[in-house]
Parts: structure tokens; C-alpha cells; sequence
């Protein structure tokens, strides 16, 4: 399935490029250009942190932002959680190369604060720092008491302590110790404007430990309030550190953008998947190819091949059909037992099908006999009650193998393609199904019933 990808071709985060590369080496078909117009739905569009979404996106496009949008078609990379990690785990490696620069080493006392998931990666990559926590979320007191203890603080904590804080909070929880009774007395501008050079110059009583530093990792509106001021009127450096993986880390950023945007196609555009079985009745060969381009359509199918299915034969060419198969499933045949006993680890396998199902392979089935690919993959996918379609095809359905139809026909989890005899008087004991029925059988199937009537 193919996709456009497009961005601001203006852009200077360094992300753009990298997911650039990594989409036209990695997706096949790809095209970088905004002015393509993709078919319905086939559009991606790249908006870089702080970047504008386009005005023309539409129904031809799925544009992908990190910050909260409520465009029609707007996709928030921060609601995938795969994503959210990553991209904290990036931020958290460039926030200890900063520190590193800027001091020399780690072992810092540090105030976080904030208790999220951006937080959890930074006390994994700091883990040297001295680390205390300053909390805002009533749900969350008694397990970071248990955790920190006299290291977790509560809505206030004494900033005089810390030469290093850390906000992730996107709003202003923060206020200094001597805005915060300001702020009680009445007009916070007000006063300010009034305020003595000794008020503006004691330090001490602005709540800052002297030329501590103050990093912001949080969006706007960011979480200290400065009450109008310029920060440095508080002795204080104060940086603001938006897109930290895209300036340190811009390709395994992009790599974790398009991993947020391909497991949010694969989920969108995901199809069932179905393993399917061929067995070595060969002469319903040629009925089967279309029955499977119909099926490969819908499903996503994965071919097994019995051992007599890839022998020579005298209705079809082998390698023929072999190249056919493969071209139809766009998947590498399985033959062997080891290859179908890992099917069961596959968890977007929705049922087996068997067809054509010979009598060999029936009465096998039937009596738990695992000593062929077919009959494995069947085995795997019972064991996690995936459905089994059974598609006869045999010459002795009414003589050797009723006995064997009718116990999987009342077996749980089998079910079978409506049938008939295809010659009742030169062979009358010879059943083949209807092949054109099998799409209504498997359907009936995923929802566990049995499609009627099962003899036409």
C-alpha cells in the first residue's frame, strides 16, 4: 500500500531530513513532495514541533503533530505511547549532555519538577544526580513519599536547596516563595512596580539559591510564573529547551516519528491474516487461483505448502503455481513443520484455511496426526482457538473418510466450505466444495458460524 510523504520544505528542525531518508529507503512506494496529490487517505503530512498544520489538509491527508490539535484529520504523535517513550528517553540523553557541559558531571543535586513519564526517564539517565521531586498530583503523594521520602515534596518546596531545576510542567504551578505572599496581599504587578532595590535585590528572599539554573523542558505556557519579570531578576539562568531530540538526536528521533506513523498506518489500514493450507489435490488447482486473488483482496494470507502439493503433477505447472502463489500472497511460502509451528506467535492470525483439504490430510487432523507443515499450522492456530476452514477435496469423503468428516464436523473451532458430490455417477463417493463459497465460509468463521447450508 502506498503513501505520500510530505512536510514544510522551510523547516529547519533537523527531524524533516532524517524522516525524509529513512521514509524513501524504508517505504516503497514513497514521494517527498508537497504538491502531490495522493489518492484518498494515501497522505502524510509532518508537522516539526512548533510548525503550523497546513491549511489545505484534507481528506486525502493524515497529518501527524506533536502538540494537541482538533483538525479533522490531525493525528497527536503524543497519544502513542511507544512514541511518548521514546521521545522522553531522547530528551532525557540530551538534558544529561547539557548538564555535562554546563557542570562537568551529573552527580548534581537536582529538583524535578513534575512526576510523569518525561520525569521517569530522567531519573533513569541521571541516575547519579541526587534527584528530589516536587509533586502537583494529589494521586500521586503517597506512592512518591514511599519511593523518595524526604525527597518528595508536595505544591512547595525550599528552591534555595537546588542549583539545578527541572520543570516538565506545562503550566504555571511555580511561583517563588516571595511572589507566592505577594500574591495574597493583593496586586502582584502592582507591588512589583513599587518594590524596593533592596526587595528586587535580595536573592535570597526571591526563593532561588544564588546563580542556580533553571531549565524548562515543558510547552508553553511553561511552569515557573515570574510574576512579569525578567528571570534573571532573580539570580537565576533560565533556559527554555524545546525539540531537544531533534537538535541532539535528530535521526533517532525521526526514527521514532516513523515508527509512530507506520504503526499508526498498520493499524489503520491493518487486514485480517490468514494462514492458508494447500494440500496435494492437485487437480483443483487451477479453481483455486482466482478463489485466492479474491481472498488476498481482503485478507493478508500466508501459504503453507504440503509436501504433495509441491510435487510435479499432470493438471498444473508446479513451479508455475508455486510463482503464482507467491505473487498472489505476497508472502514467502512455508514447507516446512518448523516454519509453521512459529504461526502460533502471530497474534494478527485470524484462522487457517485447508484448500483443497484432501482425505489424507482430514483424517490426520482428525486423529491429531502433526507430521506436515499443513497439519502443524492447523495445530498452532487451534491452540489459540483460531478457527480452521476446511475446503474438501477428496475422492473417498463417502466411503474411508465419513467417519473423519464427521468428527471435525463436530469438533470445536472446525468449519467447513459448503460441499457436494462432484461426479455422483462415476465417482459417488467423491466430494469437492464449492470454491466460490469460500469467502462467505471464512467470514462465517470469524464470527464462529458455520455457513449453511453446508451441503448444496
Amino acid at each position: 500500500m502506498s503513501f505520500i510523504l510530505s512536510f514544510n520544505k522551510d523547516s529547519k528542525d533537523k527531524r524533516v531530513a532524517e524522516l525524509e531518508q529513512i521514509w524513501n529507503k524504508e517505504t516503497t512506494p514513497s514521494l517527498a513532495s508537497a504538491s502531490a496529490t495522493p489518492s484518498k487517505g494515501r497522505g502524510i503530512y509532518f508537522v516539526e514541533p512548533r510548525g503550523e498544520v497546513p491549511q489545505n489538509a484534507d481528506e486525502y491527508w493524515r497529518v501527524f503533530g506533536y502538540a494537541k490539535n482538533n483538525a479533522g484529520n490531525y493525528i497527536c504523535l503524543s497519544d502513542d505511547e511507544k512514541f511518548i517513550e521514546e521521545n522522553n528517553y531522547l530528551t532525557a540523553l540530551a538534558m544529561q549532555e547539557i548538564l555535562l557541559k554546563r557542570f562537568g558531571v551529573c552527580d548534581q543535586k537536582i529538583l524535578i519538577v513534575g512526576w510523569g513519564k518525561l520525569t521517569t526517564q530522567l531519573e533513569v539517565v541521571l541516575r547519579d544526580a541526587d534527584i528530589h521531586i516536587l509533586n502537583f498530583n494529589h494521586h500521586k503523594v503517597q506512592e512518591l513519599t514511599a519511593k523518595y521520602g524526604a525527597k518528595a515534596y508536595f505544591e512547595k518546596a525550599d528552591l534555595t536547596q537546588f542549583p539545578i531545576i527541572i520543570n516538565t510542567i506545562p503550566k504555571q504551578l511555580i511561583i517563588p516563595p516571595f511572589l507566592r505572599s505577594v500574591a495574597k496581599q493583593g496586586s502582584r504587578q502592582g507591588f512589583l512596580k513599587g518594590a524596593t532595590n533592596k526587595d528586587q535585590n535580595d536573592k535570597k528572599r526571591w526563593g532561588f539559591k544564588k546563580g542556580a539554573v533553571v531549565y524548562e523542558l515543558a510547552s508553553p505556557p511553561y511552569g515557573f510564573d515570574f510574576g512579569g519579570r525578567d528571570p534573571s531578576d532573580f539570580g537565576i539562568e533560565y533556559e527554555i529547551l524545546p525539540g531537544l531530540p531533534g537538535k541532539f538526536y535528530p535521526k533517532e528521533a525521526a526514527r521514532a516519528v516513523y515508527n509512530a506513523i507506520t504503526r499508526y498506518i498498520e493499524k489503520e489500514t491493518a487486514r485480517p491474516t490468514i494462514v492458508l493450507c494447500i494440500t496435494g489435490s492437485s487437480c483443483s488447482y487451477l479453481k483455486l487461483l482466482p478463489v485466492l486473488r479474491d481472498l488476498g483482496a481482503k485478507y493478508d494470507l500466508i501459504p503453507v505448502l504440503s509436501p504433495n502439493a509441491n510435487l510435479p503433477n499432470r493438471f498444473t505447472d508446479i513451479e508455475k503455481f508455486r510463482t503464482d502463489i507467491r505473487e498472489i500472497c505476497g508472502n514467502a511460502i512455508i514447507t516446512t513443520i518448523a516454519g509453521a509451528e512459529v504461526l502460533a506467535s502471530n497474534k494478527r492470525i485470524a484462522a487457517t484455511v485447508v484448500l483443497p483439504a484432501t482425505g489424507n490430510t482430514i483424517a490426520k487432523l482428525t486423529s491429531a496426526i502433526t507430521d506436515t507443515c499443513v497439519c502443524m499450522a492447523v495445530k498452532a492456530l487451534l491452540r489459540n482457538s483460531k478457527p480452521c476452514i476446511i475446503g474438501i477435496s477428496t475422492n473417498d469423503a463417502l466411503s474411508g473418510n465419513a467417519t473423519n468428516i464427521g468428527t471435525l464436523l463436530n469438533r470445536k473451532n472446525y468449519y467447513f466450505i459448503p460441499f457436494s458430490q462432484d461426479d455422483p455417477m462415476n465417482k459417488p463417493f467423491s466430494v469437492v466444495c464449492d470454491f466460490s463459497k469460500a469467502g462467505e465460509a471464512i467470514e462465517a468463521a470469524l464470527k464462529g458460524k458455520q455457513l449453511q447450508p453446508i451441503i448444496t
